[in-house]
């Protein structure tokens, strides 16, 4: 479970997030949506541990963000991180890739493969394979440690409606608690909790 308390955050003197309290359950499919400029990115990175609110807490079951200890052993134990660009490194293949931050073995990053239907491209190159295969290849590096989190930002937003579709429905079916902030709300089904945010206020 996730819990903000009174969450504010400022660029520079510019307010971006106003007061937003919220409670996120655990193994729950999350939207943050709203229109461009809303505050959707900056709440997905203040609730990822990505940015610090300006004022608030953020909670992880019980624990306040600011107690954690070394927040880059907890991002690496606990967080996977999908974004609207793969990411991936160029000069390594597919399964390198994953390797990169793996905790598991081969054997199992090659059942994630499999799971996300890429397993054939273990051994390719990130330019030579296709945009939905990238972020496929992608979600397989965010999910290979199991993570209890996993924070999406336009994960499809240079995708087409087709590899879109595929991954929301990767993301849907995560044995993990899921947020994405996206404009897309046509993949959006009616048990997904909904985040709606309007002047970087919840609507």
């Amino acid at each position: 479970m996730i819990r903000l308390e009174h969450i504010s955050h400022h660029y520079a003197k510019e307010p971006v997030l106003h007061d937003i309290s919220l409670q996120i359950e655990a193994n729950s499919f999350n939207i943050i949506s709203g229109e461009s400029g809303s505050g959707k990115s900056t709440l997905l990175s203040v609730i990822s541990t990505l940015l610090t609110p300006s004022k608030g807490k953020l909670f992880f079951d019980k624990t306040q963000s600011t107690q954690i200890k070394n927040m880059d052993i907890f991002r690496n134990r606990h967080i996977g991180f999908v974004f609207q660009f793969h990411y991936l490194i160029s000069h390594l293949t597919v399964y390198e890739n994953i390797a990169l931050v793996s905790r598991k073995s081969k054997k199992d990053a090659q059942e994630v493969l499999k799971k996300l239907g890429i397993l054939d491209l273990e051994n390719k190159y990130p330019d030579e394979i296709s945009g939905g295969q990238r972020q496929r290849a992608a979600i397989a590096r965010a999910i290979i440690n199991q993570p209890k989190y996993i924070f999406a930002d336009e994960p499809t937003g240079s995708l087409d409606s087709k590899n879109s579709q595929i991954v929301f429905d990767i993301l849907r079916e995560l044995d993990a608690t899921v947020v994405v902030a996206t404009h897309e709300l046509g993949y959006a089904q009616k048990d997904d909790t909904m985040i709606t945010l309007k002047d970087g206020r919840l609507c």
